[in-house]
This record gives C-alpha cells, sequence and structure tokens, in this order.
C-alpha cells in the first residue's frame, strides 16, 4: 500500500515538476534576457512549505493575539547572520581612541599644520581618513584644508564619502552643505540639508537643517531666473549682429524659467506629466495592469509607508506586467513596480519594503537631483512631451549614498507601519538567491543585493526593528494568484 502511494505521489509531482521546468523553458527562450524572470529556487520551494504556518501567524496578529504570531514568526524565521566585522561605523570624535598607527598619521597633519604645509597635512589626512574612516574629525578636517587649496571637488568627494559612512552626523552633513553651496550647487546643498532633517526627525537641529534647505532652494532658482535672463540678452543680441534677432525670446525666457521653478517646487507635477505619457505607452502595449484589486492592493502597501516618512506629495501607484523583478521612482512620488517584484515577493512585508525603498527615492528628491546633475533639465525646460528625456531619466544612477539613505527611511518606515521590518532584507535575500551571472542587477544601478541583505540585517539589529510582526502571506498569495 505504501509503495502504491509512494508512486502515485512521485508520478503526480514528477509531472508537476516537468510542468514547471517546461514553463521555465518557454519562458527562457521566448523573454529578453533583460527582462527574464528567476527561477524558481530552493529557499523559495522551502518558504512555499511553510506558508501554511506563515498564515497562522498572520492570522492571529490580526486577531490581536500578536505574543502568539510572533512565537510562530520566531520559530519559522532564522537568526540574522553573526559578522565579525560590522556594517555600520562606530564613530570615534576624539585622536585619543586612535591606534598608535592611526594617532601618527593625525599627528603628522598637525604638525605640518603648525608648520604651514598644507600639502604634508592633505596627505597625512588622507592616509588618516583612508585607514581610520569611523575617526569623523579626519574627513571634515581634510575637506576644509581641500577647499581652502581651491580643490573643490576634492573636498566634495571626501565629504560624499564621509556623510555615507557617518549619515546621522549633523557636523558632516552641514560640512557637506557648506561646502556643495560654496560650490554653487545650490540644489544639491538644499536636498542634502532636507534629507538630513526627514531622516532625523527628532534631532535638535532638524528644524535648522529645514530652514537650510528652503534658503538653498531658492538661491538655486534665483539663479536659473538670472541665468535665464542673461541667456536671453545674448541671444537678442547675437541676433541683432546677424540680422535675425527673435524678439520673442524674453517671453521664451520667461516660461522656461517658470517651468524650471516648478519642476524643483512641484516634483509631483513633473512626475505627474512624466507618468502619464508613460503609462499611455505602456496602455498602449497592453503592459498597464488596471485590474482594481491588484491596483488597490500594491497602492494600499505604498501608502501605508509613504504616510510614515514625513513628506506629503501626490502618490501614484502603477503595475506594469513584466516578469523582471523590477521597480522605479519617479520625482514626486509616482512609483512603478513590475508583476515580476509582486511575483517575487513573498509577503506583504516584502513588497511593502521594495515600495518603501522607492518612495523614500522620492520623498529625499533623489530623482530630481539625478536630473540635475545630468543635462536633463534643459530638455525638461523646453521640450513637451518629454519623448526620449522619460529613458535617458530612468537610466540615471543613484549613487551609494542615495541608496542607503533609501534603506534607511524605507526600512524605518516599514517598521513603523506593523509589518515585518525585515521585509525589504528578505526581498533582497530573495532577490540575491534568484541572481544570475548574466542578469542586470536590481534597477541596473542599484548595489549587489548580497551586500545589501548584510548591511539591512545590521540597520534592523542597531535599532531594535521588529522583525517578528505581520507579514501577510495569506493576502499576498491572494494578489499573486491574479498575476
Amino acid at each position: 500500500m505504501k509503495k502504491l502511494l509512494m508512486k502515485k505521489l512521485l508520478k503526480r509531482y514528477g509531472w508537476m515538476m516537468m510542468g514547471l521546468v517546461l514553463c521555465g523553458l518557454w519562458q527562457g527562450l521566448i523573454v529578453p534576457a533583460i527582462a527574464m524572470a528567476p527561477p524558481l529556487d530552493q529557499s523559495r520551494l522551502l518558504a512555499q512549505s511553510g506558508a501554511a504556518s506563515f498564515v497562522e501567524a498572520d492570522q492571529l496578529y490580526r486577531s490581536g493575539d500578536v505574543a502568539a504570531a510572533e512565537d510562530i514568526y520566531r520559530r519559522l524565521k532564522p537568526e540574522f547572520a553573526d559578522r565579525s566585522v560590522s556594517q555600520v561605523i562606530e564613530p570615534i570624535y576624539v585622536p585619543e581612541n586612535l591606534d598608535s598607527a592611526d594617532l601618527a598619521y593625525w599627528n603628522s597633519a598637525q604638525t605640518a599644520l603648525a608648520n604651514n604645509q598644507t600639502s604634508g597635512a592633505i596627505g597625512a589626512l588622507q592616509q588618516l581618513v583612508a585607514a581610520a574612516p569611523e575617526f569623523i574629525v579626519a574627513p571634515l578636517d581634510l575637506a576644509r584644508l581641500l577647499q581652502d587649496d581651491d580643490r573643490h571637488s576634492e573636498a566634495l568627494e571626501v565629504l560624499e564619502k564621509a556623510v555615507t559612512i557617518h549619515p546621522y552626523s549633523s557636523d558632516m552633513v552641514m560640512a557637506q552643505v557648506e561646502a556643495l553651496a560654496d560650490d554653487g550647487q545650490h540644489l544639491e546643498a538644499s536636498i542634502a540639508a532636507r534629507s538630513f532633517a526627514i531622516l532625523n526627525l527628532d534631532h535638535p537641529q532638524a528644524g535648522d537643517f529645514r530652514n537650510r534647505a528652503e534658503d538653498e532652494l531658492n538661491t538655486f532658482l534665483n539663479n536659473q531666473r538670472n541665468q535665464n535672463i542673461t541667456d536671453t540678452v545674448i541671444g537678442i543680441g547675437i541676433g541683432t549682429i546677424f540680422g535675425n534677432a527673435p524678439w520673442s525670446s524674453t517671453e521664451n525666457a520667461v516660461d522656461t524659467y517658470e517651468r524650471v521653478a516648478r519642476i524643483f517646487q512641484d516634483e509631483s507635477a513633473l512626475g505627474g506629466e512624466i507618468a502619464d505619457q508613460l503609462t499611455a505607452q505602456y496602455r498602449q502595449r497592453g503592459t498597464l495592469v488596471e485590474e482594481p484589486e491588484v491596483v488597490d492592493y500594491v497602492t494600499q502597501l505604498g501608502l501605508e509607508v509613504a504616510q510614515l516618512m514625513g513628506r506629503d506629495l501626490d502618490y501614484e501607484f502603477f503595475v506594469i506586467r513584466e516578469p523582471s523583478i523590477n521597480a522605479f521612482a519617479l520625482p514626486g512620488g509616482k512609483i512603478f513596480v513590475h508583476t515580476g517584484a509582486i511575483r517575487a515577493a513573498k509577503s506583504q512585508a516584502e513588497l511593502a519594503g521594495l515600495l518603501g525603498h522607492e518612495v523614500a527615492h522620492a520623498v529625499l528628491s533623489h530623482g530630481i537631483q539625478r536630473i540635475n546633475k545630468s543635462d536633463i533639465l534643459s530638455q525638461l525646460a523646453e521640450q513637451i512631451p518629454y519623448g526620449d528625456i522619460i529613458n535617458n531619466l530612468l537610466s540615471l544612477e543613484y549613487s551609494r549614498q542615495h541608496e542607503r539613505q533609501s534603506d534607511i527611511l524605507g526600512t524605518r518606515a516599514l517598521a513603523t507601519s506593523g509589518y515585518a521590518a525585515d521585509g525589504l532584507r528578505n526581498f533582497m535575500a530573495t532577490l540575491n538567491a534568484n541572481s544570475q551571472s548574466n542578469q542586470p542587477e536590481y534597477l541596473s544601478s542599484h548595489p549587489a543585493p548580497a551586500s545589501r541583505v548584510d548591511y539591512l540585517e545590521e540597520l534592523i539589529q542597531q535599532n531594535g526593528y521588529n522583525r517578528y510582526a505581520l507579514e501577510g502571506v495569506d493576502r499576498h498569495q491572494v494578489i499573486q494568484a491574479k498575476l
């Protein structure tokens, strides 16, 4: 009897596995490599086998029996890996806490400064910053010396790396804001100041950073206006000399200024214009998912984390029928997610973590920052509809600092929302398990998933975020079945 039962089981599941293999081969043959959905891996199968237990825990959590639910979550989730090397660097503020070799660099720098040997001091501090990135004083002093020596780009590079390592240091961030402003990068200075205020709402200087952000934004807009006027005068002068003066140039300059001002003062309007054109393209291709239950599900998850991030944007969420594990944010809170990402996420917590990360990019104005650093700004001011500008915008890369900021803000919002705080971490673990050597990294610009998993684990542990809150496996599976 047992042998007969075993044969039936093998026959049934053998056909099932063959079906999965054939589906995988079919998809691999007809779907372009850049949009290929990764194969189902062993960790995913294990997660599915424990889904009933997660469902049980979710039901207990929703009914109010949080203690019983947490007990099940703890039994189902493995502990994070122990690490001998911390992913988060604890700052050192006084040179006496440096080891002897690093202290020697510090003393050499002080000796060089006492003897008015700037180059010697810069060299010693560069060695110290490389050897002891935890010593927070060294990059501040090094950046100051580089600025005094008219080496502004090098100073900004030093400060950007230092802020990435020490994102909670008000002194470091303010030094970066000052350096950006001194270099004429007033929009960058505004965004850096506002990012610190949003990421550190309870910091006693948060209000000062918000005020500084507004001042720098106004300076940027005034400079843009003056530049447009200057360009207009030059254009009229050249046109007069060659007999083809564009007498409408003054009006064009005013229109251009007003458009640039609106881009940076109303990011949601800009994002809305681009999103309208982008969704029209997806709808024409038949890849825009408009099923209310699916769109409402994603929107609800996105809004639950977005409302905790401290910025009132006109949020909208769109679902695209594409098998790739992908999502992206447009300025002003316009978030797009592929069905491949919804399929890859194993729970509401994981999808909410992904959406939280993308929302954080919009909240922190990373898209606007990328626009300002590229040549897209002039195109945005002059071209309607945007056409190829959309592709250029989506291809721009985020910096390592942007990614870490979005991880911090997105995970913090996720933890506050009541979902399991390791949702983004677990999504990255799934992505890492499914990675292929010929598959582009998430969004083709994000850091490798493995490094994100390490950092996110420590972020959760260091801040005491709750990993054992609601997962939402059951409701997520209902939506996955509709895709």
